[in-house]
This record gives structure tokens, C-alpha cells and sequence, in this order.
């Protein structure tokens, strides 16, 4: 089923328009419950929901490998979560400083204002837990030709479908040896997410994979590629510099402004081969 929706538009066009009709993307509220923590809410293009969520649970670390989720099920938008760490609300408000941890037992005053952070509203940063503590730098001997990553960007748009219908999701790509995963998304970070965990459902080594996607590369997209080992980004996009200083710390290679028949390598060079 794809989620979209036609209307009639007018077209402008050298100063003649007409009224023809446009496909959008029928955009959802989805709803992420994981154990006891508050739900967390994202604007996303309703398909391949399982997959978004163990990604989401990995780049967030909220989980350290798929093995840890005890079950999915996906009612409508509804995402209900179990793991083997049981997570509990007072997680959140620790991480967004509300309470500070004593000997183990929290302040009690501020457990009162849980109910501010329901429904907390995570794709746009990259999750309540966009900040990483400590970095460990990425030994992947991985490596790609250049030409590769010209042919990586060709095949995401060529198979971009809701994109090349609507112009209005991203598209992230995740190719492990000659297997290929594609998924769409109106935010970029699901559909990175969406990648990430169709390839732990099918038991690929990420050390040895990569991602190609349609959009920028901050931090908070650094972050969940460190965190789930991937050693290589490739972006059509350009990247900012909070993601360079992180791709820089975690010696993950960045290669950005992939267009016809050029493309930037920002950190960690040694993985592309720029002769083939």
C-alpha cells in the first residue's frame, strides 16, 4: 500500500499555468512505546514501521544489539516495544536534566513532571538522546571505489519511488556486500532508521556495510551511525560542521555532495579508493 494522496494543483510555468494533478505523501503521526518511557512521537511515511523502530532503539542506544528486543507489534501508527533492559521513565527525565541520580534513588520532587515530556517529539534532532558521552573510533577496514559511490547515488534516486512520486520523502540506501536495502521516509532520520534495522532483522555485519541518503549530516545522524558501527556515510547533501567534528572523532568516513560526477570526501579519507 502506498500512502498517497492526489490533488489538483496549479501549475505556474513561463507565465502560462494549468490545473493538473500532483501525488503528496499521505504523512502520519506515529507513536513509539518502549517499555516504560514515555511515548515518543514522529511525523513519518507509515511503512515498514518495524524496521524504523529497531533502528530507531540501536542509533539511540537504547538497545546494543537486535537480540535485546524482546517484541514488536505495530498497531495502525502504534509501536509497542519490549526489551530485555526494561527501561524506565525516570531515563529521559535524567538525560534531559530534570533529575540527577543520588545513590541510586532520584529526587522526588521532579518526578511529578514526567507527564511534561509524553508524546516527546524526537525526529527532528535525532532523538531525546542526541548527545554521546564518550566516542570510540571506528577500526572498519571497509572500503569503496570512487566511481562506486557515484553508481550508490544513481541506483537511490533510480529507486526512489515514493520520491520520484511526490518529491517529498528522503531516501537512505544500506549496502552490505551485493545486498541492497531501501527505505523512504518524510524525515531523514527514519529513514536512516528504517535501514538500519531491516539490516539487524537480516543479521548483516555493519562493519562492513555503509549508508547512501538524500539529506544534511549533523551530528545527531553522526551519532547513530557511530553508535551502530557503520564506518561510511555518502550524502547528495551537504554536511554541517558539528557532523564533521563527530565523523572526525569517531573515524567514520563522510562523503558528501554526490552529484553527477563529483563528489566530497570530509574525514577519514583512507576508505575511498580515488583511482577506481
Amino acid at each position: 500500500m502506498e500512502f498517497l494522496r492526489q490533488s489538483n494543483v496549479i501549475q505556474w510555468k513561463d507565465g502560462n499555468y494549468k490545473t493538473i494533478k500532483e501525488n503528496t505523501v499521505d504523512d502520519e503521526y506515529t507513536y513509539l512505546f518502549i517499555d516504560y518511557l514515555p511515548p515518543r512521537k514522529f511525523s513519518t511515511y507509515p511503512k515498514n514501521l518495524d524496521d524504523f523502530a529497531i533502528g530507531y532503539c540501536l542509533g539511540e542506544g537504547l538497545i546494543k544489539n537486535y537480540s535485546d528486543i524482546k517484541s514488536i507489534k505495530v498497531d495502525g501508527t502504534n509501536i509497542l516495544i519490549t526489551t530485555k533492559l526494561s527501561h524506565d521513565p525516570e531515563e529521559d527525565l535524567e538525560q534531559e536534566g530534570v533529575i540527577q541520580k543520588r545513590k541510586g534513588n532520584c529526587e522526588h520532587a521532579c518526578v511529578c513532571r514526567l507527564l511534561e515530556y509524553q508524546g516527546v517529539n524526537s525526529d527532528n534532532a535525532g532523538g531525546i538522546r542526541s548527545q554521546i558521552e564518550t566516542i570510540t573510533p571506528n577500526k572498519s577496514n571497509l572500503t569503496i571505489n570512487a566511481t562506486q559511490i557515484i553508481k550508490d547515488i544513481k541506483h537511490l534516486t533510480d529507486e526512489a519511488k515514493i520520491w520520484q512520486k511526490t518529491g517529498g520523502v528522503h531516501v537512505a540506501q544500506l549496502k552490505y556486500k551485493d545486498k541492497i536495502i531501501i527505505r523512504e521516509d518524510v524525515s531523514r532520520h527514519v529513514a536512516v532508521d528504517k535501514v538500519i534495522g531491516a539490516a539487524c532483522r537480516n543479521n548483516y555485519d555493519l562493519s562492513q556495510s555503509y549508508i547512501s541518503y538524500s539529506g544534511r549530516m549533523p551530528a545527531d545522524m553522526l551519532i547513530k551511525v557511530i553508535r551502530v558501527g557503520i564506518p561510511i556515510i555518502i550524502s547528495n547533501a551537504a554536511p554541517a560542521s558539528s557532523g564533521i567534528d563527530v565523523a572526525q572523532a569517531g573515524n567514520i568516513t563522510m562523503i558528501g555532495f554526490v552529484r553527477d560526477n563529483r563528489f566530497t570526501v570530509y574525514t577519514s579519507p583512507e576508505r575511498v579508493n580515488l583511482e577506481k
